[in-house]
């Protein structure tokens, strides 16, 4: 097998579509970083080379194309094709700016729209590039808030929404988190093709150390929120929250015991196929968290590492979670799972995704 990997179970594999790939990126013994492509049928179908650790992936509607993101502070935004395993384009950061990881196609697959930091300024912007033109930066627009991180758009692909983490941060010192003390991160929600503000949502004063991080979206508007908290470790806010339209942030939270060892860090979130539940990622515990589309706690799945979390199109709410130490476990809906993919020398990112072609 290539890479040194190992199916462990492929009984569950046969189930799902044959179009259905894992999408991730991850990074070996030796300190080198990938985007790795792989199919259920036991078949790694891209593992190309990065120049820097990478993060997030955006795939068009259609499947073909998946835009893969520097982890912040990152440069280079890098288009594959995933039918021919190609690169097919390398973008680099403008001046003044750096990308924080994530991004997405528009609906008519027109434009890439990407989260960046305008470093010099303080504020995060959201960049245009235009797929036709040969990914040339056309516009950005602000996201209304500082440190934009995730972006995803709603069912009616004309609006984006933005979690604004809070946090600023400058590529002279690029994992230094300079305004601790004045954070006010939001979610906020943008017309795209203005780029006006249309609302936005924040925390209550006392909890702006609450940074909002990472969202999914349900086909009913409903955002899924992974926030990591960073204020003082022996305080345990709520780390998980839904928001819905211009209804206020809803703060949910797990019980004591479990909400103690989330240690104030939740790493991504993702809503099942049919939209009745969530998972959210914590690799600090080493847990993953289940919740309903609602807001309800419905138990937890113990993982070391884990990370990335994805979502199977089958009809039956399973998901995939991946970890830091090269395994990936399937999850179904009542909280039983099978570890059929493992790695002797990969160590996955800290997202998941899987393409549809």
């Amino acid at each position: 097998m290539s890479s040194g990997l190992f199916f462990l179970d492929v009984s569950s594999i046969a189930a799902h579509s044959d179009t259905q790939r894992i999408l991730s990126c991850r990074s070996d013994h030796e300190g080198r970083h990938f985007f790795s492509q792989i199919n259920y049928k036991n078949k790694t179908e891209a593992d190309i080379l990065l120049p820097q650790r990478g993060h997030g992936v955006s795939t068009t509607r259609d499947g073909r194309l998946a835009a893969v993101f520097a982890r912040r502070p990152g440069d280079f935004v890098w288009i594959i094709d995933l039918e021919t395993q190609q690169v097919m384009h390398k973008i680099h950061a403008p001046n003044e700016r750096h990308y924080y990881g994530h991004g997405v196609f528009t609906g008519d697959g027109a434009a890439l729209l990407c989260s960046e930091n305008a470093y010099e300024e303080g504020k995060g912007v959201i960049g245009v590039y235009d797929v036709h033109d040969n990914y040339k930066r056309v516009a950005e627009f602000e996201s209304y808030g500082v440190g934009p991180h995730e972006i995803k758009l709603l069912p009616d692909s004309k609006t984006l929404v933005v979690a604004n983490g809070g946090i600023d941060t400058h590529p002279d010192s690029p994992r230094v988190k300079l305004n601790l003390d004045s954070m006010r991160p939001n979610l906020a929600y943008i017309d795209i093709a203005s780029g006006r503000l249309l609302h936005k949502h924040e925390l209550e004063p006392e909890l702006h150390q609450l940074s909002i991080r990472h969202i999914d979206i349900s086909s009913s508007n409903t955002v899924a929120i992974a926030m990591q908290f960073q204020g003082a470790a022996n305080i345990h806010p709520p780390l998980i929250a839904i928001q819905r339209d211009d209804e206020p942030i809803k703060l949910l939270t797990a019980p004591d015991d479990v909400q103690t060892r989330l240690r104030n860090y939740c790493g991504s979130v993702v809503l099942s196929d049919d939209d009745s539940t969530f998972l959210v990622s914590s690799p600090r515990a080493g847990l993953t968290t289940l919740w309903s589309d609602d807001g309800v706690y419905l138990g937890a799945h113990g993982q070391a590492d884990a990370c990335g979390v994805a979502c199977l199109v089958d009809g039956r709410a399973r998901f995939l979670i991946s970890d830091g130490t090269g395994a990936v476990t399937e999850l179904s809906h009542d909280l039983t799972s099978t570890v059929y993919y493992a790695s002797q020398k990969w160590h996955w990112d800290n997202h998941l995704y899987i393409s549809h072609s």
